[in-house]
C-alpha cells in the first residue's frame, strides 16, 4: 500500500522558484536530479551552470541553488515557454500529475503577466509620463492596426478639464497627431514576427523595426482628421486606439513642414500588406501574445519544481500551505523599470487565487512571478500559520534565497 505523501508549505518568508526547488533537495531529492533537469532545460535558452550548495543556518542545514545562466536576453514569449516546456517534458518522462503541474505554473505567469502590462501603469522607473486626457471610440474588445477610413461611431479625444485651455487655436487645422500610452499593450521582445505573418515563412524583425504596439515605451502615434472642438473634447476622424487610452500629447499636422517627398517603405515595399493598410482595407492580424519578462530562470525552476515534486511521490492533490504569505515591501528593479512590491504580476495572481497574504516582514521582494505561480499550480488548502502543519513531520526542507535580511531568507517545506 502507497503511504500519500503530504507536503506543507511555509511561505513565512516568501518564496521564489529557485527556493523551492532548494528546499526539495532538503526534503531528501538527489541535488543531481534537480540540478542536472535544470542544466537540461536551459539547453532551449543557452547554458547553464546549476549548483547546490549546503549552508549552515540557526534553523540547520539549508539548500542554495546557485545558477549561472547564459541566454540571448531577459525575455520569452509565451509560444517559446510552452513549446520548451513541452519539449522538456517529454525529455524528463514527467508523469502527467507533475507534468500537469508544470504546466498550471507556466500558464499562470503567462496571465498574470498578460494582466500586469495592461494595467495602464504609467510609472515606468525614472520616467513618469502624465496623461492629458483620454481618447473615446467605439473599440472595446478589439481595435484596428491603422485607423479605417469608413469606421462608423464617434471618435473624440476628451482632455482633463484642468489642460482645456490648450485647445485654444486647435482648430485652425485640419489634422492633428495624437500620442497616446498604449495601455494593453503585453509587454515586448526585441525581435518580433510581423502579426500578418504566420507559419514557417514567417520572418522574424528587430521591433525598432515593426510598429508593433508591445514596446519598452508602448507609444501611439496617431495622424487624424480634426473635426471640431467642443469644450475639453476634439472630435476627430477614426481612431485605431481602444476606448479610454490614456492620451498624453496633442500635436498639429502642418502640411508645409510634415509633407515629405523622401523615403521608402523599407522590408514591407513589396507587402501586399501594406496595400490594405494605405487602402484601409480590412483585414486579419494574428494576435500578438504576451511575453515573460526577466524569464532567465522561469522554466529552470518550473521544470526542477516538477521534477522534484515527483521524486518525492509527493500528493498533489493534498498539498497544505501556511498562511498568510508573505510578499515583502518597497521596490524592486528590473530591467524595464521599478516596480512596488508586490510586483503587478505578484498582486495578479494573488488576487486571481485568492492567495491569503500580508506585507512584510522586510522592505524586500519575498514572494516572486515564479513563487506565486509555482504556489497557485499546487493548489493547496490555505492553513493558519499559527496552527501548525497538519500531523507529524517526518521530514523538512530549507530552501535559501540569496538576499541578505534581518531575518532569515528561506522557504520551509515539510512532508509527512
Amino acid at each position: 500500500m502507497n503511504i500519500e505523501r503530504i507536503l506543507t508549505v511555509d511561505p513565512a518568508m516568501g518564496m521564489a522558484g529557485d527556493m523551492f526547488s532548494a528546499a526539495l533537495i532538503g526534503l531528501g531529492v538527489p541535488a543531481s536530479v534537480v540540478t542536472g533537469v535544470m542544466e537540461h532545460v536551459a539547453r532551449f535558452l543557452g547554458s547553464a551552470n546549476v549548483q547546490a550548495e549546503i549552508v549552515s543556518t540557526k534553523e540547520g542545514p539549508g539548500v542554495h541553488l546557485r545558477t549561472e545562466l547564459e541566454m540571448d536576453g531577459p525575455h520569452l514569449s509565451a509560444s517559446d515557454a510552452r513549446t520548451y516546456l513541452e519539449a522538456a517534458v517529454r525529455e524528463e518522462h514527467l508523469s502527467p500529475p507533475y507534468a500537469d503541474f508544470a504546466r498550471r505554473a507556466l500558464e499562470c505567469l503567462i496571465a498574470a503577466e498578460r494582466e500586469a502590462h495592461s494595467s495602464g501603469q504609467l510609472d515606468v522607473g525614472e520616467l513618469h509620463l502624465k496623461p492629458i486626457g483620454i481618447v473615446h471610440t467605439p473599440y472595446h474588445n478589439e481595435a484596428p492596426r491603422q485607423p479605417q477610413k469608413d469606421a462608423k461611431g464617434e471618435f473624440y479625444v476628451e482632455l482633463f478639464p484642468e489642460f482645456a485651455a490648450g485647445l485654444a487655436g486647435v482648430e485652425a487645422f485640419s489634422h492633428i497627431y495624437i500620442i497616446s500610452y498604449l495601455h494593453r499593450a503585453s509587454g515586448y521582445s526585441l525581435t518580433v514576427t510581423p502579426p500578418w505573418q504566420e507559419g514557417e515563412k514567417a520572418r522574424r524583425v528587430g521591433l525598432f523595426a515593426s510598429r508593433s504596439p508591445n514596446r519598452p515605451s508602448p507609444l501611439g502615434f496617431t495622424l487624424t482628421q480634426m473635426r471640431r472642438v467642443e469644450g475639453n473634447r476634439i472630435y476627430t476622424g477614426p481612431l485605431d486606439l481602444f476606448d479610454g487610452t490614456p492620451v498624453v500629447d496633442i500635436k498639429p499636422h502642418l502640411r508645409t513642414l510634415d509633407e515629405t517627398d523622401f523615403g521608402n517603405d523599407g522590408w514591407l515595399a513589396d507587402s501586399d500588406h501594406l496595400r490594405l493598410h494605405k487602402e484601409g482595407i480590412p483585414h486579419h492580424h494574428a494576435s500578438e501574445e504576451a511575453v515573460l519578462h526577466e524569464a532567465q530562470d522561469i522554466l529552470l525552476d518550473i521544470m526542477g519544481a516538477a521534477k522534484g515534486l515527483e521524486s518525492l511521490e509527493v500528493s498533489l492533490q493534498n498539498v497544505v500551505c501556511l498562511t498568510p504569505v508573505s510578499v515583502g515591501g518597497g521596490q524592486v528593479r528590473f530591467s524595464h523599470g521599478t516596480l512596488p512590491v508586490p510586483t503587478p504580476a505578484v498582486a495578479a495572481i494573488l488576487k486571481r487565487y485568492r492567495i491569503p497574504h500580508a506585507t512584510g516582514p522586510v522592505d524586500a521582494e519575498l514572494l516572486t512571478p515564479t513563487g506565486a505561480a509555482l504556489l497557485a499550480a499546487l493548489r493547496p488548502r490555505w492553513r493558519p500559520r499559527e496552527m501548525g502543519p497538519e500531523g507529524k513531520v517526518a521530514q523538512r526542507g530549507l530552501g535559501l534565497g540569496s538576499k541578505k535580511l534581518e531575518l532569515l531568507n528561506g522557504l520551509r517545506l515539510m512532508l509527512r
